[in-house]
């Protein structure tokens, strides 16, 4: 019987994570340039700049997740701030209970991707509770594709569920459904 090989889970700050910004950033393009998102080099140039900002917000937590010296995953994500856009571009507007932010009220599960050999192992899984525990706000929201069935069946089973649909601002940019799950 062969045993899979161990895989490690790490949790990163910010900085530790800008120094590990080329690997994240490969991982990054090879995940996303598959079906069905057929993303390119400018997305990857985006996920560079957002994440730049992003590892110094309030909240900010990364996983990542290594077999050997090989990152074979991550997921991060920060908390929202009032002045947050993560409620714009909504293709039919949502009730203000559900929009409006407060201080520590929501974080965002901004990415959470797994390389294509290490699918179907838990990883995501795993990687989805670490980020989680241990979390002060009082709920989680995430977008996604909605033909990355996968991601979306996963969601669901981990407590996830769709109050909406948004627009991401980019030129010719496929419509993602928002999902919340509540904390407390």
């Amino acid at each position: 019987m062969n045993s899979l090989p161990a895989i490690d889970y790490q949790s990163l700050t910010g900085e530790q994570a800008a120094q590990q910004l080329d690997e994240l950033s490969e991982l990054y393009t090879q995940v996303y340039a598959e079906p069905p998102y057929g993303w390119g080099p400018e997305h990857a140039e985006l996920f560079r700049e957002r994440f730049d900002v992003q590892r110094r917000q309030e909240g900010y937590r990364l996983i990542s997740a290594r077999e050997g010296r090989r990152l074979v995953a991550f997921g991060f994500g920060v908390t929202l701030r009032p002045t947050t856009p993560w409620w714009r571009d909504l293709v039919t507007p949502l009730p203000e209970e559900i929009t409006v932010e407060r201080p520590g009220r929501t974080w965002a599960l901004v990415e959470l991707l797994v390389g294509a050999s290490w699918r179907r192992r838990h990883v995501a899984e795993n990687i989805h509770g670490l980020l989680l525990s241990g979390r002060q706000e009082e709920r989680a929201t995430l977008t996604v594709l909605p033909a990355a069935t996968p991601a979306v069946i996963a969601y669901r089973k981990w407590g996830w569920h769709k109050v909406g649909d948004k627009r991401n601002p980019l030129p010719g940019a496929p419509v993602f459904a928002v999902m919340v799950k509540e904390l407390r």
